[in-house]
């Protein structure tokens, strides 16, 4: 099948990302991406590894013909492509890149679509490539989310919230009793009915304003033991939340990660990714205390959490 030739072409190995309930994928690169996926791997802390068991998401780009001849390449491409097509494979296109999936086979194709030397583009390219990982997180009980990390006792708490709400300013400002672990988005594994890990994500607007080189630990996960969402006020206050509200804001805040991979779905798909993000959320607010969080400019607002913190 078509998936051996583009594993044949691949770097042998590729990267291990190993979630905390077992869940795993191998990040294999294809010569001309070779580049990006080891700066994906950089920048996410994943380990090199040989060819195991886990399914594999196959990194490939248009233009992988060697000629220097565009007419021959650009049939060579459109050959894969009808090769695809024909033995059952179906395209789900993005902005940035195209991914080939097949109901019988495990694997995944990831056709990147960026320019050489077009740095957002490729920034870009690498955060979506994220994209069948949190599907498959989503369908297991567990949701990307708009929240920073921070580990405290042991315990991952999650500053949730939008855009400009204060997620990485509060991460800054907390004491050495608290340790930061992202602070833009963050991936929630669901382990059983009551246990949640969350792994942190990077903070890709860093890379693509060039503020920062940071790399993040996404294999280390913590159990989670509280959520609170971010409200900016002229005092600090704690305010629990029912389990009907933190499910509304819980499902609002991973809706703006997960819609960027909506896409190009028919009508029936899409509304059952979003009745399923909603059940995740549901059964999240359940598990897990949920808390309103109001943040003064100079307040030691982390005391205020520590009150209601078990």
């Amino acid at each position: 099948m078509i998936q051996n030739y583009l594993v044949k072409t691949a770097v042998s190995g590729g990267y291990l990302l190993l979630l905390g309930n077992g869940q795993g994928w191998q990040l294999i690169p294809n010569p001309e991406v070779m580049f990006e996926v080891g700066e994906l791997g950089r920048i996410m802390g994943l380990r090199p590894c040989e060819p195991n068991g886990y399914p594999k998401l196959i990194f490939t780009r248009r233009g992988n013909a060697k000629t220097e001849d565009e007419e021959a390449r650009r049939r060579f491409d459109e050959g894969i492509e009808l090769d695809l097509r024909r033995l059952g494979w179906k395209a789900h296109d993005l902005r940035f890149l195209r991914f080939w999936s097949h109901a019988d086979v495990p694997d995944l194709i990831c056709e990147m679509r960026h320019e050489e030397g077009d740095y957002q583009r490729r920034i870009l390219s690498m955060r979506f490539s994220l994209y069948p990982i949190y599907q498959q997180v989503e369908e297991s009980g567990g949701l990307p989310l708009h929240a920073g990390l921070v580990e405290h006792n042991g315990k991952g708490v999650l500053l949730a919230g939008p855009k400009s709400t204060g997620k990485s300013t509060c991460c800054r400002r907390l004491p050495r009793s608290w340790y930061p672990l992202c602070d833009e988005e963050t991936l929630i594994i669901r382990v059983d009915q009551k246990q949640y890990l969350a792994h942190p994500l990077p903070t890709w607007s860093d890379y693509l304003s060039k503020r920062s080189e940071q790399t993040w630990s996404v294999h280390n996960h913590v159990p989670i033991s509280s959520i609170f969402f971010l409200e900016q006020a002229g005092s600090d206050e704690v305010i629990p939340l029912g389990r009907g509200e933190a499910a509304v804001f819980i499902n609002q805040l991973a809706t703006q990660i997960s819609c960027r991979y909506w896409n190009n779905l028919d009508h029936e798909d899409l509304m059952s990714r979003k009745t399923k993000l909603f059940e995740n959320a549901t059964e999240l607010a359940r598990a897990v205390p949920a808390f309103r969080l109001r943040v003064s400019l100079k307040g030691r607002f982390w005391e205020e959490m520590e009150k209601v913190l078990h």
